[in-house]
């Protein structure tokens, strides 16, 4: 009776939602049909969050104005790049503060970064670019849930000087499984990247196989990344999944963004391998949607995926 209530929620979803299916299904290296009712791997569990898990705390966190607040009430102290401005029409934006090195955003999504190391030389054109980062509908083409209701704001933030690396530390509750470390934002030849993952032993190994949509960059463990972990680790233990993403000068760390959905919903390479250790590792009995109370067929789903949930996973 299990599988025969999952098998129907998964064809329900799938009958539902047959664009992000497609999708799901050309990232699968088999094209296997996506199974976001009863996941076993980290894509699928992506698509089973954006359908389920609609935690009020997501749109708190991907907010980049407010998750500074959800980190002071967590008791997590990380230094942020300071906010100069915050607003809805750039018109508004004093002059003084777009001269000397700081990053116009947009609140609710990616892609709306503007690095200005001196006063843009046309105010107009800036505008109007700032305008359209507002009108810009994050995550519905791939239903990213957790910033559909994010109030749109406009806000000016302090460059940080000197800039090395970007960590993306991948967290599944207190377990860290996978750090991404981006080089070279302002090098000629692009961005270069590391993936590393536990090595079995305490320690990291880098990963063989190279970020998609980058070039290897070879470096040595960064001084800085033991620090992001252990703050990772403090953020991750909240949620059943979380990607943590710091900025770092190759001596400091700065909070970056909580990211509920790794590139629109996926891991490259090894998103749709049920046994590597971003798949095993999550646990969705630690989200949101498996602790509270249900009725309906919600409980009756929820039942049946406790039931069939491995019990030989790091839970």
């Amino acid at each position: 009776m299990h599988y025969f209530i999952l098998f129907i929620v998964r064809w329900a979803i799938i009958l539902r939602h047959p664009r992000i299916t497609f999708w799901y299904w050309t990232l699968d290296r088999n094209h296997s049909l996506p199974n976001p009712a009863n996941p076993k791997t980290a894509n699928d569990k992506f698509f089973w969050r954006k359908i389920f898990d609609r935690n009020e705390e997501f749109t708190e966190i991907s907010d980049k104005l407010r998750v500074g607040s959800w980190l002071d009430r967590k008791g997590i102290h990380v230094d942020a790049a300071p906010v100069l401005w915050s607003g809805i029409d750039p018109e508004n934006i004093p002059d003084h503060l777009l001269e000397n090195g700081v990053i116009a955003k947009a609140n609710h999504g990616s892609g709306t970064n503007i690095i200005l190391r001196k006063a843009p030389d046309d105010r107009e054109a800036f505008n109007w670019k700032m305008r359209q980062f507002l009108q810009k509908k994050q995550g519905s083409r791939r239903l990213e849930w957790g910033y559909f209701n994010i109030p749109k704001k406009l806000f000016i933030e302090v460059l940080i000087p000197d800039l090395v690396s970007e960590l993306k530390v991948f967290t599944f509750g207190d377990r860290i499984e996978r750090i991404q470390i981006l080089y070279g934002f302002e090098s000629e030849k692009g961005i270069s990247a590391d993936v590393w993952l536990p090595n079995g032993r305490g320690g990291w190994r880098r990963f063989p196989g190279s970020p998609k949509i980058t070039r290897s960059a070879n470096r040595p463990w960064p001084k800085v990344a033991n620090e992001a972990l252990e703050l990772a680790q403090d953020i991750g233990r909240h949620f059943d999944h979380m990607r943590v993403d710091f900025l770092s000068d190759g001596d400091k760390l700065w909070f970056g963004e909580l990211t509920l959905y790794n590139l629109a919903g996926y891991i490259p390479l090894v998103g749709d391998c049920p046994n590597e250790g971003v798949n095993t590792s999550w646990d969705l009995r630690k989200s949101n949607f498996m602790r509270i109370r249900h009725r309906g067929w919600r409980a009756l789903y929820v039942n049946s995926l406790r039931k069939v949930l491995p019990k030989n996973e790091h839970f």
